[in-house]
Parts: C-alpha cells; structure tokens; sequence
C-alpha cells in the first residue's frame, strides 16, 4: 500500500493550477505597480484590473453588474450583509447549510435592529420552501409598520442562501426559492454564496435571482487571499471601508496579480465545468459504491448523506455509524490521507456540521460523518489507495468498543 499522501478534502481549498500559477508570477513582475496611480505602469495594471473584473462577470452572464474584489469570501459574505441592508430591514433569515460567515455577520445584525431567523433544512438538506413562505407571511401579518396593499416598499427582507452546501454537497433549489418570494409579495435582497458551487455546477448571476454572489478562487485552482462579490446593477450600496478604490465600495489598494488569477483560475474553472463535472461524478460515483461495500464488510451500514438529493460532483459525506468521525479523521491522517468532518473554518470545533443536525439526521450518523472532496488532481488510482486504506480504518474501527475509538 502506497504512503503517497493522498488529498481528498478540496471543498477546503484546491492546489493552484500551474497555469493560474504561471499568470500571477507573470503580472507580479510586468505590472507590479499601483492601479491608481496616473503613470504609465500605474495605467499598465489598471488596465490588467479592468481587463480581469470585466471578463469575470462575463463569465457569470452579468456584464452590468457590479464586481467588488475582496480579501475572500468570508469578507464578501460580510459585506454583503452589512453593505447591502437597507435600514428598514427588520427581518433576517440564514439557515445551518450557510457557511460560518454568512451566520456571523447575521447574527452581527442583532445589534442592529435586524432580527435574524434560522430557518429549518429539509429532508434534503435544502431550505424548506414551506417553512421559508411560513416565515415569510408571519412577517407580513406581524408588521405594525405597514399593510401589504399599501406602503408596499416600507419593508424588507434579507434572505442568505448557499447555492452548494459546503457540509453536504447538496445544490439548492434557487428557481423554488424565488418562486416562494414572489408568491408572497416580498421585497428582499437576496444574496447567494456561491463558493462551492463554481466550476462545479453552472453558475448564471441572472438565473440565481440573487441581488448579490460570493465565491473565492482558491476553491477551483486560484490563489487564496482574493474573492468576489458580484451585486445587481443599481442597488443602493453602503460603503464599509472607506476609499476611492472600486467605485468607492471597498477602500485599499487592489492586488492585481492575485486578481488577474482569479480571472484565469474561473476562466479556466467555467470552460472545463461540464467536463470535469462529469469525470468527478464519475469517480465519485465509483468511490461511494466501493466505500459501501467495504463498509458492510466489516459490519457497519454506511449511509451516504443526501444520496438521492441533486449534489454537486465533488463532495461525498459518508457515515459510519458506530465509527467516531474525530477518531476517523485522525486515522486517515497517519495513513496519509487528508479528509474532513465538516468545514475548513470549524475544522477546530468538535461539534458536528450544523447542516446534518438541521436535518434531524439520527445521532449515530451525525457523530460518525465524513466529508470527502475531489477536484482536478484527484484521479482514480488515488481513489484505489485511499479506499485500501479507509478499509483497513473502518476494519480497526469496527472491531474496537465504542467506548475505545480506533
């Protein structure tokens, strides 16, 4: 058995292409200079900035939309929230499949009048449209400050949702989302965090319905320390850094090599999406029936999280009842393999992925989840090797009390 070690966990982060490489080190060197200064090389890289923001909302259909570059996604989720909510905003709702930032800086929002709402996951793991019109209508009927067929425009609702769970890999249903706000009358600013989803799924800005769209490239083969919000053509905006940068949006010296390689990484990410969409449904596909039947070898039932569910083509979250997910990861580690039990922000936590427990999923399943991810260095001989090893985990494990994990 090979001691390679093998990395499945690129829903945290993706080795960066070499052309994506290539295309930073060539901008650092011929247009290093600052995009706001009138000189020649200053003019040079403002060329290279405009150049990259325009092709990038190309790529997402929207050429007149906004795109401000930021420090990640983490930063776009928060300025999104914070810089577009109007004052009159009273209602705030995010769910357990959004990612940490996007329940932050909601719940930052306590403070200021906006009262955030998690709402409940369904059986799929996906926002519960009844429970989102539910939610919805309570608010219409609570609201002292307005009626529904008068002062329409005193109200308004900021609604979050992930387009791919980063926990579970599931794709959310936008086109019901949108039809459950328009079925009841709601003004909303909707913002989409898109991280895991680009150059995974096809990713239109139009088609999202979203007033707003987040993701970084470090997640498709870019450079970390760089991400996107993409905001709706005309939106009020409230500046949160201040600064003559990027239409006075967001202060500080934009960094246009790492730019330039956000453009190349989702460039390179979008035009290869339905094909290496496919050969990862592939090798997952295979991975999942492999990784079962192993499983019921030793005498443990799998359970493949969300397995009837639309999900996204590089993320597989399997359990292992009876086998403690901590225990699971540490193992996979000195065998060489990288996985996850969650998210790469709480990957410190020892609680369980928020989503899984929003699903109501039994206990046993929950405790014992693993999150394994694919991308484009992953192939099939690395998947043989891994699953040699995760058979000899799973065979320790089962054969050792619960009590006395692997």
């Amino acid at each position: 058995m090979s001691n390679r070690e093998i990395y499945l966990d690129h829903a945290a982060t993706t080795p960066v292409d070499p052309i994506v490489a290539d295309t930073i080190s060539q901008i650092q060197a011929d247009c290093f200079a600052n995009p706001s200064s009138p000189h020649r090389a200053g003019r040079r890289a403002h060329h290279i900035l405009d150049e990259s923001r325009g092709k990038i909302l190309e790529y997402f259909d929207c050429s007149d939309a906004t795109l401000i570059f930021t420090s990640g996604a983490t930063e776009a989720n928060y300025l999104a929230v914070h810089g577009l909510r109007n004052p009159e905003q009273t209602a705030f709702g995010t769910s357990q499949r959004d990612h940490e930032s996007l329940r932050n800086a909601a719940l930052s929002l306590t403070t200021q009048s906006a009262k955030q709402t998690i709402l409940p996951l369904d059986e799929n793991g996906c926002l519960c449209k009844k429970d989102l019109q539910s939610w919805l209508l309570s608010i219409d009927t609570s609201s002292q400050q307005r009626s529904r067929l008068e002062d329409v425009n005193a109200y308004n609702v900021f609604l979050s949702t992930t387009l791919v769970c980063g926990q579970t890999g599931t794709v959310e249903d936008m086109s019901g989302i949108q039809q459950v706000l328009e079925d009841t009358d709601t003004r909303y600013t909707l913002h989409v965090d898109a991280t895991q989803a680009v150059g995974k799924i096809p990713v239109s800005f139009p088609e999202t319905g979203a007033t707003s769209l987040a993701f970084t490239p470090h997640k498709f083969g870019g450079p970390r320390g760089i991400g996107c919000l993409i905001i709706k053509k005309n939106v009020e905006w409230k500046p949160l850094f201040s600064g003559s940068q990027q239409l006075a949006m967001r202060g500080g010296t934009e960094p246009v090599a790492l730019i330039a390689g956000c453009q190349e990484a989702a460039h390179q990410a979008i035009t290869q999406q339905h094909s290496e969409s496919r050969r990862l449904t592939s090798l997952k596909e295979f991975f999942e029936s492999t990784i079962c039947e192993m499983a019921k070898e030793v005498g443990i039932v799998p359970s493949i999280i969300c397995q009837n569910t639309r999900r996204s083509p590089h993320i597989s979250t399997i359990a292992f009842p009876g086998i403690d997910r901590q225990a699971f990861m540490m193992a996979a580690d000195l065998a060489g393999l990288a996985v996850a039990t969650g998210t790469a922000c709480a990957s410190g936590s020892q609680e369980p992925a928020p989503a899984l427990i929003a699903m109501n999923l039994p206990k046993p399943v929950i405790q014992s989840a693993i999150r394994f991810s694919f991308g484009r260095t992953t192939y099939a001989n690395d998947l043989e090797t891994a699953l040699e090893k995760i058979y000899c985990i799973l065979q320790k494990g089962s054969s050792v009390s619960p009590n006395h994990p692997i």
